[in-house]
C-alpha cells in the first residue's frame, strides 16, 4: 500500500476511532456541551515506517492516548494498546504527538482531555 493510501487510511480508522470514542461515553459521562479533542492531521508529518520493520513485514495497529491541553497541544501520551511491534508503537506515538489536536470543549470553553487515537500500520 503506497503511503498516500496508507495516510488516507489512517485518517478514515482515526475518524471511526473519534466517532467510537464519544459513542462510547454514557450521558453521565460526557455532559451535553461537551466535545472530545480531534486530532488535527494537516499539523504534522504522517509517521514513518521504521525500515526494519518495513523489511520484516510488520503490521498493526497501535491505540494511543493523548493529553490534549486547552491549546491544543499534547501534555502527555501513553500506549492503551500495542500493535505488537514496540518500534511501531513508539514511532506512531513520537510523530503524533507533534500534532495539533482541536481541544475539547465544555460550554463553550477549550478543555484538558484525554482522547484516543489508532494509528494502522499496513504496507
Amino acid at each position: 500500500m503506497s503511503h498516500i493510501n496508507q495516510w488516507k487510511t489512517l485518517l478514515t480508522v482515526a475518524g471511526l476511532a473519534a466517532s467510537c470514542a464519544a459513542c462510547a461515553q454514557t450521558p453521565a459521562a460526557k455532559p451535553a456541551g461537551t466535545e472530545t479533542a480531534l486530532l488535527d492531521f494537516n499539523s504534522c508529518a504522517k509517521p514513518m515506517y521504521p525500515h526494519a520493520e518495513l523489511a520484516a513485514g510488520h503490521e498493526g495497529t497501535v491505540s494511543l492516548q493523548f493529553r490534549v491541553e486547552a491549546d491544543g497541544s499534547v501534555g502527555d501520551s501513553k500506549i492503551s494498546t500495542s500493535s505488537g511491534y514496540p518500534a511501531l508503537d513508539d514511532t506512531a506515538r513520537n510523530a503524533l504527538v507533534k500534532c495539533r489536536f482541536k481541544p475539547a470543549m465544555a460550554a463553550g470553553k477549550p478543555i484538558q482531555a484525554w482522547t484516543d487515537v489508532q494509528y494502522v500500520w499496513k504496507k
